[in-house]
């Protein structure tokens, strides 16, 4: 029997609040535990009693059957403390897997994560314009392989398959992002539904930007991090949010959408607006290397070379200048709204790239956020083009194994 979970927030009625049972306050205790020891990498059971306010004896016994169920690791004593040695905890990495598929304007990856979020295997395909036929067909082929090879992990082990793509709201034809014949395909197949007939487990599809977040907030800098802004430079540029640990997408799903933001037009005089995707993304860049001789190569670089862009010259220069300018200004625009103290930058750039945005956004914003109560932040992303594929990973393990009240009773 396939699974047929689709990531998603249904929008609650007006008036209406969702009650918990004992079963649910039970699974969310014990999901609770392993998001703390995700968290904070390793914790005792004295820790986890004050962390969480249960009764030591709860927390003994949820402790121990997640051991035995081998969601936890039981580490070496602590020795030299007063009182009996502290026995920590840690995550297992074979407790659980998952599949990740990303797809953008121009390439999908598939990634098979463990559960903390290790990549055993990632496989890179290249289009000019990918089709979901396409796309399904060296998903399945490469999570075949995946198989192959890693034959030694069970499959009730496999939390499911998570898809990360722009494609799940259509609306990237007016930029010109996809010809529209191509993206008319998109609009009939339903690729969730076609691949989850595919596969024996659950199947789920989430915007790329939103996922990428998760995998911050999973297996990333953003852990240590109650809240933070997320963006990622990609063809045109997307964002997620997290609120007090958790990943918020919103009622309908667009929670950290910062293409559509206002931000001032670069080099123009006088209070001319445009959205953050026409400054802030690959897709800007490409046109600036288009405008000088031999762009082409230039062009194309960016696309094929995440890692490894070359020397680009005056425009790459210009361009970081415009991104971290509208990047700033989104930030102030989500430190006023939201009173958040951080903002994590990333996206299918190199590493160098992404450490001269972050330094001009900490630079812009220094004077501006000086006067907050705690420290603003601008810190740097941690997988690059990798993470949508790891964020697509991190989805089917988070509504399996996240103490996030939002998925678990969804579900």
């Amino acid at each position: 029997m396939t699974g047929t979970s689709f990531f998603s927030l249904e929008k609650i009625a007006e008036g209406r609040s969702g009650g918990t049972t004992q079963a649910e306050s039970r699974i969310y205790n014990e999901r609770l535990i392993v998001s703390l020891i995700r968290r904070h990498g390793q914790l005792a059971k004295t820790d986890l009693t004050r962390l969480t306010g249960l009764a030591a004896q709860t927390i003994t016994t949820i402790v121990n059957r997640a051991a035995d169920n081998k969601l936890l690791l039981r580490l070496e004593p602590l020795r030299g403390r007063l009182g009996q040695p502290s026995v920590p905890y840690a995550l297992n990495p074979k407790a659980a897997y998952a599949f990740g598929l990303k797809v953008d304007h121009r390439s999908a990856d598939v990634a098979l994560v463990n559960f903390v979020g290790d990549v055993m295997a990632c496989e890179r395909t290249l289009f000019d314009y990918p089709t979901p036929v396409e796309v399904m067909k060296f998903a399945k082929g490469a999570i075949a392989r995946m198989c192959r090879k890693h034959r030694s992990i069970e499959q009730d082990r496999i939390a499911g398959l998570g898809i990360a793509s722009p494609f799940h709201q259509w609306n990237l034809s007016e930029e010109g992002a996809v010809p529209a014949s191509r993206l008319d395909a998109w609009r009939e197949i339903d690729i969730r539904a076609e691949l989850d007939r595919a596969f024996d487990w659950p199947v789920f599809l989430y915007n790329d930007a939103t996922v990428s977040a998760a995998a911050e907030l999973m297996f990333g800098a953003g852990g240590s991090r109650a809240d933070f802004l997320y963006a990622y430079v990609g063809h045109f540029i997307g964002g997620g949010l997290v609120l007090d640990h958790h990943l918020f997408p919103g009622r309908n799903k667009l929670a950290g959408a910062l293409g559509d933001m206002p931000v001032p037009a670069p080099g123009r005089k006088g209070d001319r607006m445009t959205p953050l995707l026409r400054v802030a993304s690959l897709h800007s860049l490409a046109g600036k290397l288009n405008d000088q001789d031999n762009g082409d190569e230039g062009a194309g670089r960016i696309w094929s070379s995440p890692d490894d862009w070359g020397d680009l010259g005056e425009p790459l220069t210009a361009w970081i200048d415009e991104v971290s300018d509208g990047l700033a200004y989104a930030a102030r625009s989500a430190v006023a709204l939201l009173d958040i103290d951080n903002v994590v930058i990333d996206g299918a750039i190199p590493n160098g790239v992404r450490k001269e945005i972050a330094k001009a956004m900490r630079r812009k914003l220094a004077r501006i956020l000086v006067d907050r109560p705690e420290p603003f932040s601008v810190i740097e992303g941690t997988f690059g083009h990798l993470g949508p594929v790891i964020g697509g990973a991190s989805i089917p393990l988070l509504v399996k194994y996240s103490n996030d009240k939002e998925l678990l009773f969804k579900e």
